[in-house]
């Protein structure tokens, strides 16, 4: 056998290989426009529903979170007009995401301890009964020091949120499954005060928007 035919030979060989190989999944790729659409209803809904971030704690986490998503490929990177809007906009419903996660803000527990007061009232005229005998009205007022004392939930939410992960991340799922607990426990209070019926819609809403941008597979 020739050189030319060891030469075709290895040709039909690679040519069988490629087409005995199965295909590559295709990538479901849609127009960008839809998962714009989709996160600018999502964020009109998150924002009746969850309402404006209160701590500098949730856009920091979606910061980390967006970077991460797109260094780690998650997220596709549109080109040309798209791509920073759409970062953007992922950016907005992420910080609405940890809105709900980390939205407890300031808690004052004891801001219902009062005391009563006297508190003198300003002369209504200026009679002589006016200036000599002044009037008083009772008022209930906070003790300072203890009425006014706090108790930042939206830290002790971060704590548990990222001890949770943690957890997670090196397979420790006892741990992470009782961190998720009291994380779950703890803001109870806060999802008391939510729109829960807007909250609902702009998880579904959100999250398809965040699907159709995702590296999916079909």
């Amino acid at each position: 056998m020739t050189d030319s035919d060891q030469r075709l030979a290895t040709i039909e060989e690679r040519i069988a290989r490629l087409e005995a190989a199965p295909p590559p999944p295709a990538t479901l790729s849609l127009p960008p426009a839809w998962p714009l659409a989709l996160g600018l209803i999502a964020l009109a809904l998150g924002y009746l529903g969850l309402g404006l971030p209160q701590h500098y704690y949730q856009p920091l986490f979606a910061a980390l979170f967006l970077l991460l998503a797109y260094h780690r490929g998650f997220f596709r990177l549109y080109p040309g007009a798209w791509r920073w809007p759409l970062i953007g906009l992922n950016f907005l419903l992420l910080m609405l995401v940890f809105k709900l996660l980390l939205g407890g803000g300031l808690s004052y527990p004891f801001d219902w301890l009062k005391v009563p007061t006297m508190q003198q009232l300003p002369p209504m005229d200026e009679s002589w009964t006016q200036k000599f005998l002044p009037h008083y009205q009772m008022v209930w007022e906070g003790v300072p020091g203890i009425s006014d004392w706090y108790v930042n939930i939206s830290k002790f939410q971060s704590m548990l949120l990222i001890a949770t992960l943690v957890g997670s991340l090196f397979r420790f799922q006892p741990f992470a499954s009782l961190t998720a607990l009291a994380l779950l426990v703890i803001s109870f209070p806060s999802y008391l005060a939510f729109n829960w019926d807007f909250v609902l819609l702009f998880l579904v809403v959100g999250g398809a928007a965040i699907y159709l941008q995702s590296m999916v597979r079909r």
